[in-house]
């Protein structure tokens, strides 16, 4: 992705060992014919994370993404993102192009709005989810989604204390010095204020982080966070709700978080 190649995307995904120029016709069909383009069809979460190619196992870039993707059931998707990178937090990107998908659920995307780059597609559980994995020529991708709720959302779909774990990367003036697991509670009041308690491995520290802050939820079910430390650093999220009740609570959702010395991505539930 272009995602301004100087700001860009991470999480260990490897580069595809069968060229993604190669039409998907030209390869032989494993599994049964039960999907069309319109198998995807609407709002899905997505997540989207990359890494700098190269050989080596070291890495100077990376990005985590999180948003939503639109399939209008035909030929077009859109990627709606706000990227966290080593070198700059809150990137709002927008990618578009075309996907198809072949009768076994396995397809593929070509972007060319906001970058150039190609996808390997996949729709499971009858349109309910999909991956893709991808580059652009610069980077390896990795991501996934699944349908967005019908729900109009607010800030009271937040409200309760959830449980969430992620991975990421410890961050020293933009340049990556090392990798993490992230694990702990967020509590959301229902109205927009927060709180959090976490933990890091490894870390410096055997202590968790205790923060506060504010939140604010879309009618689109994203929202943000700004949560500070007792020392006051500030952490920011980003958040897409997954799924809500009946009753209208906000049970799951995805989030990426970062501040100049952490960036992570994690998943998070009601406990």
């Amino acid at each position: 992705m272009n995602l301004n190649r100087s700001l860009l995307y991470c999480v260990l995904a490897i580069p595809l060992a069968v060229p993604l120029t190669m039409p998907l016709e030209a390869q032989p069909q494993i599994g049964g014919g039960t999907c069309t383009s319109s198998t995807l069809n609407g709002t899905y979460s997505l997540t989207l994370s990359g890494r700098d190619v190269g050989s080596s196992v070291a890495f100077s870039n990376i990005v985590q993404g999180v948003g939503l993707a639109t399939f209008d059931g035909l030929s077009k998707v859109t990627f709606t993102l706000t990227n966290n990178t080593n070198k700059a937090f809150g990137v709002a990107q927008t990618l578009s192009g075309t996907y198809s998908l072949q009768s076994n659920c396995i397809g593929a995307i070509s972007i060319t709005s906001g970058d150039t780059a190609s996808f390997i597609l996949g729709s499971f559980n009858s349109g309910t989810n999909f991956f893709v994995t991808g580059q652009d020529g610069v980077y390896s991708f990795i991501g996934n989604g699944n349908t967005q709720p019908t729900a109009t959302c607010s800030a009271a779909q937040l409200n309760g204390t959830y449980a969430f774990n992620g991975n990421g990367f410890a961050l020293n003036s933009n340049v990556i010095s090392g990798v993490n697991y992230i694990s702990g509670l967020v509590f959301f009041d229902g109205v927009g204020t927060a709180s959090g308690q976490w933990y890091v491995s490894p870390s410096s520290s055997t202590g968790s982080t205790l923060t506060t802050g504010t939140f604010t939820v879309s009618s689109n079910c994203t929202g943000t966070a700004t949560l500070t430390d007792s020392s006051g650093n500030a952490y920011a999220l980003t958040i897409t709700i997954t799924n809500v009740t009946n009753a209208g609570a906000g049970t799951n959702f995805i989030f990426g978080g970062s501040n100049a010395k952490l960036m992570f991505s994690a998943t998070g539930r009601t406990l």
